[in-house]
């Protein structure tokens, strides 16, 4: 679902940053630079929100993943011991 969330930022910063070039070029008769402007901007916008909003969910998943580990293997007394490594093979 966040990442449902993610996608409708993208495209609301772009379409708002598109239709606030596009008022703005009406009012001021700049034709296509201000739409450009905006486009620009709400790609910077859109781009920095998703990255700020991805590290935050790649954050939450490490702690589940962290607390799902802690959980699965105990520590201290019910713990596996650690396997050895012999140097020499045993005998058949």
């Amino acid at each position: 679902m966040q990442l449902l969330g993610i996608g409708w930022y993208v495209a609301a910063c772009i379409i708002m940053g598109v239709v606030g070039g596009l008022l703005l070029d009406n009012e001021l008769g700049a034709s296509p630079a201000l739409t450009l402007l905006g486009l620009a901007l709400g790609l910077a916008a859109a781009g920095w929100g998703g990255y700020r909003m991805l590290q935050t969910l790649f954050a939450a998943q490490a702690r589940t993943a962290k607390a799902a580990k802690s959980q699965s293997t105990p520590s201290g007394r019910n713990a596996p011991p650690p396997l050895k490594q012999n140097d020499e093979e045993e005998p058949a």
